[in-house]
């Protein structure tokens, strides 16, 4: 029988760009999530938080990324594909048994620890992921004793709310030569053009569209996002339950792909939400941390020998099914894969 442990992970996480994690929008603004947490002197009070829900999808959809570009880059069944990242659905006259669950663990690591629903049944995860609580006044008493400070800042004076524009890019005339209609609105011989402006124009009108709206400035529209400043620093615990060497080397890799472009929260595409993490690791039982776990930024990781040892082994175990799909020496696998459940 395989040895399997348990491992807690205290997290630090900072952020090196300002952070978006919407919880409310009023119109066109957006507003950063708030939990409501017990403050220090005892009364509820609402706070920031970072979703530990957003952030295991996030490590979800890393580990089924890592695991299909190691074989390969090989595609799958679209039920397959939601199966390993959104962890599948429940229903329909699909049924599963406790061996063919036991071989999703054990061909599908990755899968095994976030778990998700199988045909009829739900496998359950062996990941617990904590939301991340900013080192703020409001969250002395969910915090480890490490990181509590009695002169800490409120939330609030960590955020603040930023202004963007949305251009409307077809209004511009620099940009016109590529509108198909536009440039076949110029080609017109200036009588049928103006023709077909009037009947452009009548259209609009028995339609009561606003004119301004669409031929107005260029500018679409203004919005405004609540954000967390660059430089916060939150507090995450992370569980691995009744975990086997190999799982936690799925989860490593997990972190491993994270590290290739660290975001979380929106508007990654701007550049918000980058970050950068350490992980200390301890047993159940231990009374002080054993050290750093594994410590990552953009394109930068370090991993303890621990970590770095169940990734190893995770890596021969993905080579050695690599190879075994190609050559179809692994019909579970195959199968798995395949979306086939009996």
């Amino acid at each position: 029988m395989n040895k399997t442990f348990d491992l807690r992970l205290d997290g630090v996480v900072t952020l090196l760009s300002p952070l978006s994690h919407i919880g409310e929008s009023i119109g066109p603004d957006s507003y950063l999530s708030q939990d409501m947490i017990i403050g220090p002197d005892g009364r509820p009070v609402e706070c920031f938080v970072y979703s530990g829900n957003a952030f295991r999808g996030i490590l979800r959809d890393m580990a089924a990324k890592y695991l299909l570009d190691k074989l390969g880059g090989i595609a799958v069944p679209l039920e397959t594909f939601h199966l390993l990242f959104s962890g599948g659905s429940i229903g329909g006259a699909q049924s599963i048994n406790i061996d063919q669950a036991r071989l999703y663990r054990k061909v599908l690591p990755a899968f095994s620890i976030f778990g998700g629903g199988v045909g009829n049944q739900i496998m359950e995860g062996k990941l617990k992921v904590g939301s991340m609580y900013p080192l703020v006044s409001e969250c002395q008493r969910v915090i480890p004793e490490k990181h509590r400070d009695i002169n800490a800042p409120s939330w609030t004076e960590w955020t603040y709310e930023k202004s963007y524009t949305r251009r409307d890019d077809s209004k511009q005339e620099n940009k016109r030569q590529y509108i198909f209609e536009a440039v076949q609105a110029d080609a017109l011989p200036p009588a049928q053009k103006q023709q077909e402006l009037i009947a452009d124009a009548e259209r609009k009108d028995a339609k009561k569209k606003d004119d301004n709206k669409k031929d107005g400035p260029a500018t679409q529209m203004r919005f405004t996002i609540e954000l967390l400043a660059a430089g916060a620093i939150m507090y995450q615990r992370i569980y691995l339950q009744d975990m086997s060497e190999l799982e936690m080397g799925a989860f490593v890799s997990a972190l491993h792909e994270f590290q290739k472009a660290p975001y979380i929260g929106g508007k990654s595409a701007t550049g918000h939400g980058l970050c950068e993490i350490e992980y200390e690791w301890s047993y159940p039982g231990d009374k002080e941390s054993r050290g750093t776990f594994l410590r990552l930024s953009e394109n930068t990781l370090y991993l303890s020998r621990p970590a770095e040892d169940a990734k190893q082994q995770y890596d021969d175990f993905l080579h050695t099914l690599y190879n075994g799909y190609l050559e179809e020496k692994a019909p579970e696998l195959k199968q798995l894969l395949a979306g086939e459940v009996k």
